[in-house]
């Protein structure tokens, strides 16, 4: 599986390119069971927390789109993380069609500013609750239909890790998980299995075109599901105001022959028998003819089964005490195949009276970084913006460039010496994250 980040300004609007790993490296976001999410979007305009006066910030840097509209495909998804302009932001957002069928989930406090606006569908904007380890309808999820009736669906999981008592509200982190469909048949319980095994047992011909995405109607917030049709665009639910969705079984597109065969090709002969195959001799009492029959051993599934990759966003940090729940109890068990971190690297502070600690930056993100295992940390909401108002006065900023971040992973949290020299030569700051620092523009594709 992949992810390709997009970065639309300087500050913190990404796109995210979710795609099977036997999906083409450009031109995949019409791929079947690839998933695409735009988060946080400000594009043009100043954005003004309760009054310019207060404090009001610019933009210093470009942005590649004017407008949601000038967007090439909408995207599946939008997440807002929360309801500060810098993030949630009116103009941006509302240069949408007031009928967009791209839904629109977000934090509670950001969903009720959306619908304050009485601009959208009803049904447009949905509510990511806090997580809670102890409330599985905390995660919002959505299925991505198998290829074929006896594959497995892919998933995308979108969850809101709060910090308890934070009077800013600044700190919390959007949890994404994706895990694509079954790219092949499944044997036991709907599971996928690995490919070379799977070869050994059966050689699967799936047929017929894909078709697109589409949103379809449900009754829990926490569940939407994916259907396909013939034009790329999401079609919003339809719903009574006020009630719940829930998950309908989505239609089974069967997948392209053509973009199978790019991925392997059956074999010419039938296989060898494994070795998990044995043998077994039946005397018919009556005939005393004696029959062998051949016993399967069943595929372990559950060791194949496709494992997630894994987003972090979290534009201002979080402390790992609250990030923890999410870790324990959700992400371990799945054992994602690989982590992405989107953390500011700069560091920001006021005084207490207006909230103490604005982005934990590097020292904080370092822990994140180690705790995840992230393998990739894209710098997230640094731009050094144009400020205004009387509450920007005692700001205080410390920067970090990504070199130094390595080094820093590299020391465990100190910067410097031989040891931070080593990670930077490497990279990866010595230990296994590599860190990004995109402009407005910048796009680049990692691995799960």
């Amino acid at each position: 599986m992949s992810l390709t980040v997009e970065k639309l300004n300087d500050d913190a609007t990404f796109i995210f390119a979710l795609a099977p790993p036997f999906a083409p490296q450009t031109n995949n976001r019409k791929f079947p069971g690839a998933f695409t999410i735009l988060i946080d979007p400000w594009l043009q305009g100043s954005s003004s927390y309760l009054h310019p006066s207060f404090q009001e910030a610019q933009h210093t840097g470009g942005c590649t789109i004017n407008s949601l509209s000038d967007l090439q495909e909408p995207p599946d998804l939008i997440i807002i993380s929360q309801e500060k302009p810098d993030h949630c932001h009116q103009e941006t957002l509302c240069s949408l069609p007031k009928n967009t069928t791209t839904t629109i989930l977000a934090t509670p406090p950001a969903a009720k500013k959306i619908r304050s606006w009485d601009y959208f569908d009803e049904d447009t904007v949905q509510v990511l609750r806090p997580y809670n380890p102890k409330d599985d309808d905390s995660v919002f999820r959505t299925s991505l239909p198998s290829y074929t009736s006896s594959s497995s669906e892919g998933e995308i999981t979108v969850a809101n890790v709060v910090t308890k008592y934070d009077v800013t509200g600044l700190h919390n982190a959007i949890g994404i998980t994706y895990r694509s469909p079954g790219s092949i048949l499944s044997a036991l319980k709907r599971e996928s299995v690995n490919l070379t095994e799977l070869l050994n047992h059966q050689s699967p011909r799936p047929s017929t075109a894909p078709t697109q995405p589409k949103l379809r109607q449900s009754k829990s917030a926490s569940r939407l599901t994916l259907s396909r049709n013939k034009d790329a665009s999401l079609s919003a639910p339809s719903t009574p105001k006020g009630r719940p969705r829930t998950a309908s079984s989505p239609r089974k597109p069967a997948f392209d022959t053509e973009s199978m065969d790019k991925t392997y090709t059956s074999p010419s002969r039938p296989p060898a028998i494994p070795p998990g195959l044995g043998t077994r001799s039946r005397t018919d009492s009556h005939t005393s003819t004696t029959t062998t029959t051949t016993t399967q051993s069943p595929l372990n599934t559950t060791a194949h089964r496709e494992k997630p990759l894994t987003v972090l966003y979290t534009p201002h940090g979080i402390s790992l005490s609250s990030l923890q729940p999410y870790l324990t109890h959700y992400l371990e068990p799945q054992q994602a195949s690989s982590s992405t971190l989107f953390h500011c690297l700069n560091t920001e502070t006021n005084p207490i009276f207006l909230g103490g600690t604005v982005a934990h930056g590097a020292p904080g993100g370092i822990k994140l970084a180690k705790a995840l295992q992230a393998r990739n940390w894209f710098g997230t909401h640094d731009e050094v913006k144009v400020l205004k108002g009387w509450s920007t006065m005692w700001i205080r900023s410390t920067r970090f460039a990504a070199e130094e971040v390595r080094g820093m992973l590299r020391d465990g949290g100190g910067g410097g010496g031989e040891k931070g020299k080593k990670g930077r030569e490497n990279g990866d700051g010595g230990c296994g994250t590599e860190v990004h620092c995109l402009e407005a523009g910048g796009r680049l594709r990692v691995e799960g």
